[in-house]
């Protein structure tokens, strides 16, 4: 079974993009892609991230 992330966080988030945890939580909250929160913790599926940071359409 595999160990990668599925889902990622801010500070993956942070990492990523090499932004500031405010930011992060800002692109997180912006309603661009869908993401839940989990408790205290914001969290995004990877794929959707991705398309998101590559500029792709994404359907809400």
């Amino acid at each position: 079974m595999s160990k990668e992330k599925v889902m990622l966080g801010v500070a993956d988030i942070m990492k990523k993009m090499g932004i500031g945890r405010d930011r992060a939580y800002e692109i997180m909250k912006s309603g661009e892609f869908r993401s839940i929160k989990l408790g205290r913790r914001y969290l995004v599926h990877e794929e959707v991230f991705e398309k998101w940071l590559k500029g792709e359409r994404l359907s809400k």
